[in-house]
């Protein structure tokens, strides 16, 4: 069995009221020796569900959202000016 910790940060951007939020996981990865990998995602100390499965954005509650590599938020606010 193989694990490792690893960091990945997501940008998640609201299709429906247009809020736009980045946050940064822990992950901690195993692989067992029938190659099937697990991923527990921790956002803030907590256990929480993958960001990649069903996100919901925190202003709306819409599950209609954009995920995007780290800093495309910031990106996209400087350009809203």
């Amino acid at each position: 069995m193989h694990n490792e910790h690893v960091q990945r940060s997501y940008s998640f951007a609201c299709l429906d009221c247009g809020h736009g939020w980045e946050s940064t996981y822990d992950i901690d990865v195993s692989v067992d020796e029938h190659a099937r990998i697990t991923a527990i995602y921790h956002l803030g100390g907590r256990r929480v569900p993958s960001p990649l499965q069903s996100p919901r954005c925190p202003a709306c509650e819409s599950r209609k959202i954009r995920i995007m590599r780290p800093g495309r938020v910031a990106t996209a606010h400087l350009h809203e000016r």
